[in-house]
């Protein structure tokens, strides 16, 4: 039985328009003519000129255009959290808000410069690096797609990665080591080059690969491997070039037009045959089943992927060496294989029977992968369409699925920074805080100064706490402001100085009592000077017994030589009241008023009654040996050159009340030896406190606010007086301000501790050990967790401030230094010196000669005049 014809074939037809279009063709060839051809081309000759000469412009405009946005790219490094994770909503959300970034008219002018680049990348120490990079003009569309993603921080590119370092270290070699590192770089490195592409087309999709484990995860290994200090560097470029509007409805017909081709309906032979032959002709099961995996691989492509992208995979390795370049590279594309599937990613290029590989490391293809991978430029060697889907692994940072070893992280999942202002130099009203990233990429935020009180400063050395707090002192100073940078170290004193040219010498006052100090360098300060005024000679008395108490560790039960002190304090304060300002005893009377029994009667005239009878009845009675813990401190003081030229004036140029009302900088600089520079540094920040309190005489309106930075502050908390926590306490209404630093909290007396956290307006901390990071993270409410407080990189800080009156949430802040916010002036080196050279009216030997001679002039003084029975009688 014959079957008949199917009505709905259409060969039949298609052969006959062929037939009927090769005949009107051939018709119309044969009737040409040279004459009429050359007539033709004359009369269209104007329109090609101008057609080509419209090409050629839009050509070169376009050339332009290429390479001016080229130069605009710019990168920037973002950073997850140790607790960062990304839903595949929020994959989904980036992805669609990265195809926003294409522009709609003109886009076709500069496309090839205009791809989104997701480069992978090893820094200085082997951690992967997730960057972005975009044009100028995509940069806040850019910022604004992160947002999809909650703790995430932008950082810039270079800093990250390390190329600073790297050029630093290359101009500044030093020693053998160095002198071998600088021959190693000079070494021309082994680069190896890879495009990858679609090993089938782009129909063809790649293996959906789960955010959980990370698929970037292989990357982070293969980047750990490599020995980043002998120079080996790796980096994957995934350059992707958002499809949007027409653009993406082309790109949807060509996957459609690739299915039907590769998976269409195709002539069924089994057609010619007969019926039963028909029948024995079914579908196997393998036939079955290719057709079913051919379906839905067609639908995870056309349908419910995302938006779609064309795709550049540049890799890139650098060794010394060519074999461990090759380790790296193979390193780098065993982390793409499991993302095959129907179809995968290999390299571009030819292999030769399996003996060798002409890739793009060939000398006429790696000109142009270098120009395409240092620039952005977007030429692949073949077109690659990828979905959003296939693509998700990279288009997200690394997760906390992808391990935190091998990955560089900003720390703890912190809440965005409150809306602190923006500052800028010479923002008088403000206090620099630190860097912060916010959608139009990393600023300097500030504090108000109105806010500000109390800021405490916690973390390990060289972690950034005291740049900080040397940029914040040398603004502040800059901006009219007076204040006092109590350093035992010095080197901050070094740091601040340059930025002070511009300040007159008679309002900067140094106190330098570190190693290699001078003498001649050291401004008179006696702390028994008598100003006129009764309540801060007072003042100065109790600063006195308090620095004693607090260097020396007096309690309770140390009351003798509380006592002791504080008589001898008393005593050489009211002489000083009743002689010329060339006699005032200093600190070194003290050991002549203990031990000297005819200097004290001499003097026992000039003090009130009270004080008499204690010297006259009680005194007596005392051990001799009662006198030692305070006069042998003293005599420690003494041997010091510095300090006796220091503290042995009896008339002086530096007055704390002084520089507090006038508004005056004072750097000191105690020195860290021991208990005598312990007990100096006390001297200097119990006079300030005690004078501070001595200006409750001022209206508040008239008390200026004196900023006070103490570095080390466990260096002068007393834990036994516990006289530091109530001047502290007490101090904020009397016009001071205090920044206090030190690398751990637990070296606090408690009472200090407690003073300082519940009085602050600001807290920072950088890395600190586990038990401060357990202490703090209490202290935050445990919204931070003390891994990450302990785990903080250099110059990174979780900050807590008080913002328009009210405490913030903690958040991460960059620390800042004083070069981010000054300007240094010019001339800073000279007008340092000559600082320092006319700091002092007396030379060292004056000053000796003078202290030498102070006990007889004083009991000569005392003893020619008959006046002091009327002050013993008062």
């Amino acid at each position: 039985m014959n079957s008949k014809p199917d009505p709905h074939d259409p060969k039949l037809m298609i052969a006959i328009v062929l037939v009927g279009c090769a005949y009107a063709l051939w018709m119309t060839v044969s009737s040409i003519t040279l004459a009429s051809l050359l007539a033709l081309a004359e009369s269209l000759a104007p329109y090609a000129l101008g057609a080509l000469a419209i090409a050629s412009a839009l050509a070169m405009h376009r050339f332009l255009a290429t390479r001016r946005t080229l130069r605009s790219r710019r990168a920037v490094a973002v950073v997850p959290a140790d607790e960062f994770d990304a839903e595949p909503d929020a994959v989904a959300r980036f992805a669609s808000q990265l195809a926003a970034t294409e522009r709609g008219v003109g886009g076709w002018v500069d496309r090839r410069a205009s791809a989104v680049r997701i480069e992978l990348r090893s820094d200085v120490a082997g951690r992967l690096v997730y960057l972005l990079e975009v044009p100028e003009r995509a940069g806040e569309a850019l910022r604004t797609a992160l947002l999809s993603f909650e703790g995430v921080e932008l950082r810039p590119a270079a800093e990250v990665v390390g190329e600073e370092e790297e050029e630093e270290a290359k101009r500044e070699p030093q020693g053998d080591g160095a002198r071998e590192k600088q021959a190693q770089a000079k070494q021309k490195p082994k680069v190896l080059r890879t495009e990858l592409r679609l090993a089938r087309p782009s129909v063809e999709p790649l293996a959906r690969l789960a955010l959980r484990p990370d698929p970037l995860q292989p990357f982070a290994a293969a980047m750990a491997s490599l020995r980043a200090s002998s120079g080996e560097r790796a980096s994957v470029c995934i350059d992707l070039l958002p499809a949007s509007g027409l653009r993406e409805a082309r790109l949807q017909r060509r996957l459609r037009r690739e299915a039907r081709r590769r998976h269409g309906v195709r002539f069924d032979w089994s057609r010619l045959l007969g019926p039963e032959e028909r029948r024995r002709q079914r579908p196997d099961a393998e036939e079955q089943h290719e057709r079913r995996e051919a379906a839905r691989a067609l639908d995870a492509k056309l349908h419910d992927a995302g938006e779609l992208f064309e795709a550049q995979i540049l890799l890139r390795c650098e060794a010394p060496a060519k074999g461990r370049a090759k380790v790296a590279m193979a390193a780098l594309l065993a982390a793409f294989r499991p993302l095959g599937a129907r179809n995968r990613l290999r390299a571009v290029g030819l292999s030769i029977f399996n003996l060798s590989f002409a890739g793009s490391d060939l000398p006429l293809r790696w000109r142009s992968f270098d120009r395409r991978f240092a620039s952005g430029y977007f030429r692949p060697a073949r077109k690659t369409i990828l979905t959003a889907r296939e693509l998700a692994g990279f288009l997200k940072p690394p997760t906390l699925h992808c391990g935190v070893r091998h990955v560089l992280r900003s720390g703890a999942l912190l809440p965005p920074p409150p809306e602190l202002p923006d500052f800028e130099k010479g923002s008088a009203e403000l206090i620099p805080l630190g860097w912060v990233s916010a959608e139009a990429g990393e600023r300097i935020v500030g504090v108000p100064t109105a806010d500000t009180f109390f800021t405490y400063i916690a973390g390990r050395s060289r972690y950034g706490k005291t740049e900080t707090a040397i940029a914040q002192f040398a603004h502040l100073v800059r901006s009219g402001h007076g204040g006092l940078f109590l350093d035992p170290h010095g080197d901050g004193l070094e740091r601040i100085e340059p930025y002070l040219a511009e300040v007159s010498d008679e309002d900067v006052v140094r106190i330098d009592l570190g190693p290699g100090s001078s003498p001649a360098d050291q401004p008179g300060w006696n702390l028994f000077e008598f100003g006129g005024n009764a309540t801060e000679s007072e003042a100065r008395v109790e600063a006195v017994v308090d620095a004693f108490a607090s260097a020396l560790e007096w309690g309770e039960r140390s009351t003798r030589a509380i006592n002791l002190t504080t008589q001898a304090a008393a005593a050489l304060a009211a002489i000083a009241q009743r002689l010329d300002a060339e006699l005032a005893p200093t600190i070194f009377q003290i050991p002549t008023l203990l031990s000297d029994a005819e200097w004290r009667q001499a003097v026992l005239p000039f003090l009130p009654r009270a004080d008499q009878r204690f010297w006259t009845d009680r005194f007596p009675l005392l051990a001799s040996e009662a006198i030692t813990p305070v006069t042998n401190m003293v005599d420690r003081l003494r041997r010091s050159p510095s300090i006796r030229a220091l503290l042995g004036q009896s008339q002086g140029t530096y007055r704390v009340r002084e520089a507090m009302d006038k508004g005056k900088i004072v750097l000191a600089c105690p020195g860290t030896g021991g208990t005598r520079d312990r007990l100096i540094a006390n001297l200097l920040l119990f006079d300030l406190l005690h004078a501070a309190r001595g200006r409750s005489d001022l209206p508040p309106a008239r008390r200026k606010p004196f900023w006070v930075f103490l570095d080390e502050v466990q260096s002068y908390d007393g834990a036994a007086s516990g006289n530091l926590a109530a001047l502290l306490e007490q101090s904020a209404k009397f016009g001071i301000r205090a920044v206090l630093l030190n690398q751990n909290p637990d070296a606090l007396s408690a009472r200090t501790l407690n003073a300082l956290l519940t009085n602050r307006s600001h807290l920072l901390a950088s890395t600190v050990n586990s038990h401060a990071a357990s202490l703090l993270a209490r202290e935050w409410g445990g919204k931070v967790s003390p891994e990450a407080l302990s785990g903080l990189e250099r110059f990174r800080f979780i900050a807590q401030v008080t913002h328009e009156g009210r405490l913030s949430a903690p958040f991460a802040l960059g620390g800042v230094r004083a070069e981010d916010v000054l300007e240094k002036p010019a001339g800073a080196g000279e007008r340092e010196g000559q600082r320092r050279a006319a700091c002092t009216g007396r030379s060292a030997e004056e000053v000796a000669a003078h202290l030498d001679g102070l006990d007889d002039r004083i009991l000569a003084a005392v003893g020619g005049d008959g006046g002091g029975e009327e002050d013993g009688g008062a």
